[in-house]
């Protein structure tokens, strides 16, 4: 697993020295126990496999790699997990697909609601979304990315 993540660039799990700062900075361990970036840094580092939590609870908020005095960057360590859980036949979750799905056809993470479009409009916002070029992009990535 370290080789792996040495290949694609992400952070070195074996600078890690448990301090915690990773997972005391993690939103999403305030309310999932089963989600612990130290834990999955540390079960690479200690067994050099993959660990049992799941990567796709992660917020991507950075936080974690932002907050590590070793520079170990868990955020990119747990985006490797994902990219190698999905390479190795491994789903992502619905609500991922879904999103994937919906910046496919729109360009846009979440769909805009009525009440969004009208707040860009009182703020003179211009509409959000791509042009069709961008779009066209978009969708060009998703393909080789491996989204069909």
């Amino acid at each position: 697993m370290i080789e792996t993540l040495r290949k694609k660039g992400a952070g070195n799990p074996l600078k890690c020295v448990q301090c915690g700062s990773c997972t005391s900075a993690c939103p999403v361990t305030l309310i999932r126990e089963d989600f612990n970036p130290r834990r999955i840094v540390g079960s690479i580092a200690r067994f050099n496999r993959l660990p049992d939590q799941d990567p796709w609870l992660c917020s991507t908020c950075s936080l974690c790699s932002e907050r590590c005095p070793q520079a170990v960057n868990p955020f990119s360590i747990i985006m490797v997990l994902r990219s190698v859980l999905y390479e190795n036949g491994g789903e992502a979750p619905l609500s991922i697909l879904k999103m994937v799905e919906q910046v496919r056809e729109t360009g846009l993470a979440f769909p805009l609601t009525p009440e969004s479009r009208e707040k860009r409009r009182l703020l003179c916002l211009p509409e959000a979304g791509l042009s069709e070029q961008g779009l066209s992009e978009v969708r060009r990535i998703l393909r080789e990315a491996g989204f069909k």
